[in-house]
């Protein structure tokens, strides 16, 4: 655990004294690479319009903040304070499927406005969003966030304390299942399988259903592993992440039936202004 890579030394105005956070780091290589990733996408289908990329990543990024803030405010009532606490991301509490649909609502407003079919867009946009999350988990290891629960097996890992770490005290020095190793595991596989429909996919929707099926398929099994009851919520038998994982594997099921018929669509219709060169919001 790591949770502070670096501190700026004092005389840097500005800069100081402030950490600079791992946690941070690994969330801003996940954008980048899935930013690289959508531009591939893009391109590979006839999506060459200039700003395209810039919009559905504004869109996505804002959007899915506070999507993820959103569902952690429903998870943990007690954390609002005021409307401000709403979108207040930079307090802390965010939770990872909020922000996978408060994205998913960003990049349909993107749709809309570029007039791209929304399941196509998603194609693009789905296995870009689990290569994000690839490094996004590894930057919940360095901080001890989302961890497992005790487990003495092959796999376990132990946690010291570290300034920043999110551990909780009885815990530092236990082994533990590393449950972020297995998310970020488990986002890799599924964009290789991803990338392997996207190459073969006969229907806009394809690569979207199949992702929206194999995250929430791997996210179920996954938190089982997991230790942090308190903070992700617990209703019956399943976590809020397994509930929504039931639900979203519904949704991935629903839409492969429903569109399997379909075509492979091209070209887009950029908002005015935006085949200038200008990004639109």
């Amino acid at each position: 655990m790591h949770p502070i890579l670096y501190r700026f030394p004092e005389w840097i105005p500005l800069l100081g004294g402030l950490p600079l956070r791992s946690f941070s780091v690994m969330v801003l290589i996940g954008v980048l690479m899935g930013a690289w990733y959508v531009g591939r996408a893009f391109k590979a289908q006839g999506i060459n319009a200039p700003g395209a990329v810039d919009h559905l990543l504004r869109n996505a990024l804002i959007f899915g903040f506070i999507g993820a803030r959103i569902l952690y405010l429903i998870i943990h009532p007690a954390a609002y304070e005021n409307v401000v606490s709403l979108i207040a991301v930079w307090q802390g509490g965010i939770v990872s499927y909020g922000g996978f649909f408060g994205g998913a609502f960003g990049a349909w407003l993107m749709a809309r406005a570029w007039k791209i079919p929304y399941t196509r867009l998603g194609d693009a946009g789905i296995p870009a969003l689990l290569l994000g999350q690839v490094f996004g988990r590894i930057g919940c290891l360095l901080v001890g966030d989302d961890h497992g629960a005790p487990w003495d097996g092959p796999w376990a890992i132990t946690f010291t304390a570290q300034e920043g770490g999110l551990i909780p005290p009885d815990l530092l020095g236990v082994p533990l299942h590393p449950s972020q190793i297995y998310l970020s595991l488990m986002n890799l596989i599924i964009v290789l399988i991803l990338v392997a429909i996207s190459r073969r996919r006969r229907f806009d929707g394809q690569v979207f259903a199949w992702g929206l099926i194999l995250y929430a398929l791997g996210r179920f099994l996954v938190e089982m592993t997991r230790g942090d009851d308190v903070a992700r919520g617990i209703y019956g038998a399943f976590s809020t992440s397994q509930w929504v994982s039931v639900g979203t594997m519904v949704i991935g099921i629903t839409m492969l039936l429903k569109l399997r018929g379909g075509t492979v669509t091209e070209g887009c219709t950029p908002p005015s202004g935006a085949a200038a060169g200008a990004t639109t919001g």
